[in-house]
């Protein structure tokens, strides 16, 4: 079976794949009554992934395609992570050692150049074996490299567990030669029922490096999912600020949360840029500046989310409204609600009753003024409109979002 899971850049594919792979260690060791580090036996006692029950034991293999790049053949470095690995699941009757000169055995036919490939000490003798040498002078045939992987595949699966799974990480930030050679080569050579592969990749971006390799009018569509037997998309993870992410928002911190979470909403964000920007979040939380206890809380409340989230969605965005173009602030004020709901309280007076489109417009008009003095490129020493502002005002900001510790 090969799989592909689906999903954007910074969307959670590795530490999905790589909890899998623990998940899988963890119960296939627990089922043979081999050794598991007490922080691991600790963590899964506490989760309900540690009483899940399998139908078969595994050995699952993690490989990061982006580090092994660099390698001529994606075949030898992947059979050589699959080996490593393989090696703490070693039947209690069959010594570490005698599992090792039996892959030199199987493996030594091969005998290729791995340049600077690290490998634990029991594999020494396998890096010595692999040096300076060139597959296709041992192995002349298509038939005899399949051969060759079925051997190594049949000792390790017999002796040891009973299927393979095989996570193929980062393909998509490979080379398009090296994610199209791993991408045949698994194809060619590892037809086998035993083994199973999960590819994480961008799909988009993965069809586009197949365009840029073989043309633009090549069908990368349909040429990657020969590949396949079943794409899997990863659900989105809707991320809130506040009580789920633990932010310790002060008691007059409303409109920082709102805004945070409203601009969220709008740039919908991948899990990674959520981080990333919960991070920014934190730090304006932790200052003394960032309240709702007048006009010049509130600007800090806005200002410094906007500059956060606009260096993580468009740095080029980010420059133009730190330069004072006021189009990216009239966007944001009238499409994210909890901007729009802020500029009303700028534009509420008291004793008169206006409606909500009026308020906001009042409001804006004061926000605005008061983002051409501390934004933009007139010269003024003060600013005398309703909003009280520090001269560096602009400053602040920027040494807040960057964690500087100005409180």
């Amino acid at each position: 079976m090969f799989i592909s899971l689906d999903a954007k850049w910074g969307a959670g594919k590795t530490f999905y794949v790589r909890q899998i792979e623990q998940t899988l260690n963890y119960l296939t060791r627990k089922d043979k009554k081999l050794d598991i580090e007490k922080n691991i036996e600790t963590a899964f006692s506490k989760s309900l992934l540690g009483s899940l029950e399998l139908e078969h034991t595994y050995c699952p293999v993690y490989y990061n395609a982006w580090l092994y790049d660099n390698h001529s053949d994606p075949l030898m470095s992947l059979i050589l992570i699959i080996t490593k690995a393989c090696e703490s699941y070693c039947d209690t009757k069959l010594s570490s050692s005698d599992l090792k000169d039996k892959l030199i055995a199987l493996i030594n036919p091969f005998s290729i150049s791995i340049g600077n490939f690290q490998i634990g000490s029991n594999f020494e003798s396998i890096k010595e074996n692999f040096t300076n040498k060139d597959i296709l002078s041992s192995v002349k045939t298509e038939e005899e490299i399949r051969d060759k992987v079925k051997e190594i595949f049949n000792s390790i699966i017999v002796e040891n567990v009973e299927k393979l799974v095989i996570f193929i990480d980062e393909l998509d930030r490979c080379r398009p030669s090296f994610a199209i050679e791993m991408l045949e080569r698994i194809k060619h050579y590892f037809d086998d029922d035993r083994i199973i592969f999960i590819a994480s990749v961008n799909r988009e971006q993965l069809i586009h490096s197949i365009s840029k390799y073989y043309g633009t009018n090549f069908d990368s569509t349909g040429y990657l999912d020969k590949f396949f037997d079943r794409n899997v998309y990863l659900p989105k993870i809707d991320i809130r600020f506040g009580e789920r992410l633990e932010i310790d928002f002060g008691k007059r911190q409303y409109h920082l949360e709102h805004v945070a979470l409203g601009l969220n909403d709008y740039y919908k964000l991948t899990l990674r840029e959520n981080m990333r920007f919960y991070e920014y979040i934190s730090l304006a939380a932790s200052s003394n500046y960032v309240n709702d206890n007048g006009y010049r809380g509130f600007m800090f409340s806005a200002f410094i989310p906007i500059i956060a989230i606009l260096g993580i969605k468009d740095e080029g965005k980010k420059m133009r409204f730190l330069n004072g173009e006021d189009g990216i602030l009239s966007e944001l004020f009238e499409n994210v609600p909890a901007l729009w709901e802020l500029a009303c309280r700028f534009g509420e007076e008291r004793g008169k009753q206006k409606e909500d489109e009026e308020k906001f417009h009042m409001g804006f008009e004061k926000i605005k003024e008061a983002y051409e003095y501390s934004f933009g490129t007139k010269e003024m020493r003060w600013h005398e409109g309703i909003i009280e502002l520090d001269e560096n005002f602009k400053e602040i900001c920027l040494r807040i979002c960057s964690g500087f510790g100005v409180r």
